[in-house]
């Protein structure tokens, strides 16, 4: 269904098409309560998974005989990427004894790793900047890579606070306070790849081999399914398992013929870095997310006097806003957090316009046309606005296309997939790295266990306990992120109300607000620990709550469930309408009162 374009005059932000089923039915998946709810956003076209699992997916077959590769280029562990997954990945398996003692690890990377290795901290911040979650710092860490991170480009985020405003008069909010420790850290992919670069070459003398500008020209399964072959230029390499962190595009996963799913969500991601003078009264750790029908606009803290933006809109809009002058963009942004919608609608109406005539907006005449915009005024009870933006670093203003995925398996024979080669996000939770570093723990604990027990690091029955553990809590972010970025983009009254009453009462139920922060600032899990936590305390946060799922709900199941009864209620609502306000606010009541006692 294609989305309706309003003209200028009107509300310019396009409406949003109903969602589409996006999970074919004969996926294979690993089954699990969770996988049967939350497939699609639309519940009258959800559809189930209820399959046996299957743990491979089709193979690609031999193509012929691989020429004799020596001891030299034989590896236990061949990892294809050299980003922050596949960095990430050799600095976990170097943390653990007996991989880091009896193992050979090659590290492939097709472009040259000198942009990391002599990244300058002085330099003006990139625009591939990542939320870390407190979960994730605790575990770089314990691995020895926290260290190296350049702490004064990382920021910490102590406040997070979300609106939805179709109206003047109706200002939704949800506020997440400080909790005494900094809910997620804003950190720039470089700096923590300069930092796993780092502690490889700290630890990983003689274990690991990295070859740089070395791009993989084809693969072949080897004799008997042992290993796999890898030719670069005019070498083979050979490996026992083979690890896919080589992106969305991910050559590994089509090596392995493993499918994938999902959907685009017809809108790109315009990131820009943003200078604003220094707040006098308050520190720039607050984190503001604004949503509008065309999708939302973060404003994320770097420094007193820089912050990010990724704002996710319709791509004809970031177009416009990628061909305006800095200055110009720089008007854009500010309107973006602090206009009506309606207004901004037709400010966008007019830049589209303008372009189409090949004259560009000046900020001048941007600036101007907002003075003479309609424009009531914002409800006074409007949440804390970001800074004014006085200027963009120009280089920085990119942007990319938003698709959500996930791939049907994470192993195929000799091979598996980590990070965004196994799934893509939208970013509006600020996930993506979080998921992706998660399974790169979960993979080095499967295979430290393997080799302890003296098993094949490649084979189903060495690798099957990743997928066991990471897939139901991948899916299930993936899933509520979906839906939630549905339910904030919708415009009509009754998806109005939902929203607007759903903030308003989360807002005041202290137990929700506390286990939707724990999500925000560490994870997947119950929630951080102030303190240091030991290894079996960490490992719960993420290994255990997979394991629950089989004798009891646990936090992923509740969460699902809530989900799942949101949508419930929203089609019972369709039928009664506003008479259900006091029994929603009073049935999530006692939610938040069993979740309170389930926490303690």
């Amino acid at each position: 269904m294609k989305p309706a374009t309003i003209k200028i005059g009107q509300n310019a932000l396009k409406s949003t098409p109903k969602p589409v089923q996006y999970i074919p039915r004969t996926a294979a998946v690993y089954w699990n309560p969770l996988l049967a709810r939350a497939i699609s956003r639309n519940p009258r076209t959800r559809s189930f998974v209820f399959q046996s699992p299957r743990y491979l997916s089709h193979q690609a077959e031999p193509q012929g005989p691989i020429p004799p590769i020596g001891a030299e280029n034989t590896y236990d562990i061949v990892i294809i990427g050299g980003a922050n997954a596949g960095l990430a990945l050799v600095c976990a398996l170097l943390s653990h004894p007996t991989i880091s003692k009896t193992t050979r690890i090659l590290l492939l990377e097709g472009s040259s790793l000198d942009k990391i290795r002599h990244w300058p901290e002085s330099s003006e911040w990139e625009n591939r900047i990542s939320s870390l979650t407190h979960e994730n710092i605790q575990w770089l860490e314990s691995i020895g890579v926290w260290k190296h991170v350049k702490q004064k480009r990382s920021c910490p985020v102590h406040e997070i606070i979300i609106w939805s405003n179709p109206s003047a008069d109706s200002t939704p909010t949800i506020h997440f306070p400080s909790i005494g420790r900094p809910l997620a850290r804003m950190t720039e992919n470089l700096n923590l790849q300069q930092a796993l670069l780092k502690r490889i070459n700290e630890i990983g003398q003689g274990i690991v081999d990295i070859r740089e500008s070395s791009k993989v020209a084809e693969m072949r399964l080897g004799e008997g399914d042992r290993w796999v072959g890898l030719r670069i230029g005019d070498e083979w390499v050979r490996g026992s398992l083979v690890v896919g962190a080589d992106g969305p595009n991910s050559p590994v996963r089509h090596f392995s013929k493993i499918e994938s799913f999902g959907h685009g969500y017809r809108t790109h991601a315009v990131v820009a870095t943003l200078h604003h003078e220094a707040d006098t009264l308050y520190p720039n750790t607050t984190a503001f997310q604004r949503f509008l029908p065309t999708g939302p606009i973060a404003f994320l803290p770097l420094s007193s006097t820089c912050s990010t933006m990724v704002w996710s809109t319709l791509p004809n809009h970031a177009v416009a806003l990628k061909k305006l002058s800095p200055e110009a963009l720089t008007q854009m942004i500010n309107a973006g957090y602090t206009l009506p919608e309606e207004t901004l609608g037709q400010l966008f109406a007019a830049v589209l316009s303008a372009q189409e005539s090949e004259t560009p907006l000046t900020a001048n005449q941007i600036s101007t046309l907002i003075a003479t915009l309609p424009s009531a005024p914002m409800s006074a009870d409007q949440p804390i606005l970001p800074p004014t933006i006085t200027s963009i670093h120009a280089p920085s203003v990119a942007s990319f296309p938003l698709r959500l995925s996930h791939a049907t398996s994470y192993l195929g024979k000799r091979t598996a997939l980590v990070g965004d080669s196994a799934h893509t996000i939208h970013p509006l939770a600020g996930q993506g790295l979080n998921m992706g570093l998660a399974d790169v723990d979960c993979l080095a604990r499967t295979l430290e266990r393997t080799k302890q027990l003296g098993g094949d690091l490649g084979s189903l029955e060495g690798t099957k306990g990743y997928p066991k553990e990471r897939y139901p809590l991948n899916h299930l972010m993936l899933s509520t992120t979906d839906k939630l970025h549905y339910i904030f983009r919708a415009r009509n009254g009754l998806i109005n109300w939902v929203r607007g009453t759903g903030l308003d009462v989360i807002n005041e139920l202290e137990p929700i607000k506390k286990i939707l922060m724990g999500g925000a600032g560490s994870g997947v899990g119950m929630g951080g620990r102030g303190t240091k936590r030991t290894e079996k305390e960490r490992v719960f946060g993420r290994a255990k709550a997979g394991d629950d799922l089989k004798t009891t709900d646990g936090l992923p199941m509740t969460v699902a469930n809530g989900i799942e009864g949101w949508f419930a209620l929203k089609e019972v609502m369709s039928m009664i309408g506003g008479v259900v306000e006091e029994a929603t606010k009073n049935g999530l009541r006692r939610a938040a009162d069993v979740l309170d006692k389930r926490r303690h």
